[in-house]
């Protein structure tokens, strides 16, 4: 089976990942801050972990060493971690801003460079968990379509570049019932998007997803996956 390397695993779309790929018997490292939650999670003999805020190169580089010594080698990476912050672009904060470029854009490039090496000695996979917001741009969260725009664009130039040595896949996902919004500190908009996200995908279904292409044969490449709630388009 192959060694996983998981960034934000301790809940919504992450924690679905690994509660999916662990059962499935992969072995997986897990990238967060949260070490509570992973102490909990990785109570599983195939599971293990680094304290790691992605934000924070040297943590980045302790934790891929880490995941080595721990599972040998990295066979695939999963940058799943992001966050948003909706709001009006006239009404925004610019930290929030920044947190969001810090976060969605930095915190994976440095966890995909770290990275590289082991992958294209596994010749391995990198799977990003982007978004709907990589291929549109929705009023109120314009910062966070252009963090996953620009995720989406290193995807296919990863793949440009080194699809000889590595698979990549992006994943972007609609709507999705987790935590996510509740970083929203505009109340008025917050309101609305529960409302909407009541009806959204199970995280599971994402997991899903991860699942089958990683699974995918030697000679097949599934290069990008949009997935989205069943419902109708407003």
């Amino acid at each position: 089976m192959k060694n996983i390397l998981l960034t934000g695993a301790t809940s919504g779309i992450g924690l679905s990942i690994f509660e999916l790929l662990i059962e499935q018997g992969y072995k997986i490292h897990i990238l967060s801050r949260n070490k509570e939650k992973m102490e909990a999670l990785c109570s599983h003999e195939s599971a293990s972990y680094s304290v790691c805020d992605i934000k924070n190169l040297q943590e980045v580089t302790e934790g891929i060493n880490s995941a080595v010594s721990a599972m040998g080698s990295i066979d695939v990476l999963i940058n799943n971690s992001g966050l948003g912050y909706f709001d009006p672009i006239a009404n925004s904060n610019l930290d929030e801003w920044h947190e969001m470029i810090d976060v969605n854009v930095k915190g994976l490039l440095s966890v995909t460079h770290g990275s590289l090496e082991e992958l294209i000695a596994s010749k391995g996979h990198v799977i990003n968990i982007t978004s709907v917001a990589s291929h549109n741009v929705f009023p109120n969260n314009v910062v966070y379509c252009a963090t996953k725009h620009a995720v989406m664009a290193f995807s296919k130039g990863l793949r440009m570049e080194l699809g000889d040595k590595i698979r990549v896949t992006s994943i972007s996902p609609g709507a999705v019932n987790t935590d996510f919004i509740h970083k929203t500190t505009n109340e008025e908009l917050l309101n609305q998007y529960k409302e909407y996200f009541k009806t959204a995908l199970n995280p599971m279904a994402i997991a899903e997803q991860v699942k089958w292409a990683i699974e995918a044969p030697n000679d097949v490449l599934i290069s990008e996956i949009i997935v989205r709630p069943n419902r109708p388009v407003k």
